[in-house]
């Protein structure tokens, strides 16, 4: 037992065997359990669920026995043993948010849905069920009901970094910049440790139409120098800073001529100072780097702009033939989320 609270799973396997069984069925279903957890702690998980299964013999009607052999099975992909031993505790929210998971794993995912609401109502005090809800949400594209839940239970766990950044992608997501940026910074600030959430904030900041605000500029900066550099021309470009634009055109031709983001950036710096040269030589580096139909658009503009008209309309056609795979994508989507309109509703 001390070898697995030590998560020294091998040594501890080594030493249960030549143990014998003990007598007693409590002694006996704690032994079955701790081999469980070396066989989980190994990533065995089809020995996990056997052993689970050997103490569920031992007391078939422990319901707590019955929700831990479920979430073994879980973990050893036994759906159907998983399904059928969870129903004992569905009346507990542990359950219930046990039974989401398995549902979830069959691609039940309006069952999954309800189980998850259902564990919040009998555990309303919780976060980790809140965000059990919303995350499945998210995961199918049902971004509305996901921002719903998630802007409830903000207030409710202010100190929650977890929650403010899963609502940053939701709200991300349906397109609310503004929106995303602030619940971004706000997880940031919560927990400034949070690394993936800086990623997330520069991509936000970078898509947006409006410049970054000050707080979401000041995080991005201390992480990413390139995306900060892009930002800082933006910025420096809506409040008409010649000198921050210059500062920051010098950094972004300072990165890696790799870097999609200095390259796409520096295309649309000349593109809107009228440098054509410059922004074919960016764009065309940026296009190849992302390809995405608001890139191939600005190349076409410049293109045109060169009198290459049939470089121009090539790229329209790049761009036509991008706007549909995302078309089909979000086709895609919309499919897999038919099925959560009542949540709408």
């Amino acid at each position: 037992m001390t070898l697995t609270r030590e998560k020294r799973y091998a040594e501890a396997r080594k030493a249960l065997e030549d143990a014998a069984e003990p007598a007693g069925a409590a002694q006996r279903i704690a032994f079955h359990r701790l081999k469980a957890a070396i066989a989980s702690g190994l990533g065995d998980a089809p020995a996990a669920a056997d052993e689970m299964r050997a103490a569920l013999a031992l007391a078939p009607d422990d319901v707590q026995l019955q929700l831990a052999t479920a979430a073994a099975e879980l973990q050893a992909g036994e759906l159907d043993g998983a399904l059928a031993h969870v129903r004992a505790g569905t009346d507990t929210a542990v359950g219930q948010a046990l039974l989401g998971d398995i549902q979830e794993r069959r691609g039940q995912y309006v069952e999954a849905v309800r189980a998850y609401q259902a564990a919040v109502a009998l555990a309303p005090d919780r976060e980790q069920y809140r965000m059990a809800l919303a995350l499945e949400l998210v995961q199918h594209y049902t971004f509305e009901p996901a921002i719903a839940v998630l802007e409830q239970s903000a207030p409710l766990f202010p100190k929650s970094a977890r929650i403010r950044t899963l609502l940053g992608i939701a709200q991300f997501a349906t397109g609310r910049y503004e929106d995303a940026e602030a619940a971004l910074t706000d997880a940031l600030r919560l927990d400034p440790g949070l690394e993936p959430v800086y990623g997330y904030l520069a991509q936000v900041a970078l898509e947006s139409p409006s410049a970054p605000s000050e707080r979401a500029l000041q995080a991005i900066c201390t992480r990413n120098a390139i995306a900060c550099a892009a930002l800082k021309s933006r910025a420096a470009r809506a409040a008409g800073d010649s000198a921050l634009q210059t500062q920051a055109i010098a950094e972004l031709k300072r990165a890696p001529k790799d870097d999609a983001v200095a390259r796409c950036e520096l295309g649309r710096i000349y593109q809107t100072g009228g440098q054509w040269a410059d922004a074919r030589t960016e764009l065309e580096a940026c296009v190849h780097l992302d390809p995405s139909p608001q890139n191939h658009y600005r190349l076409g503009l410049v293109y045109n702009r060169l009198g290459l008209t049939d470089l121009a309309q090539k790229q329209m056609e790049l761009r036509q033939a991008a706007e549909e795979r995302k078309s089909d994508e979000a086709t895609r989507r919309q499919k897999a989320v038919e099925t959560f309109q009542y949540i709408i509703k």
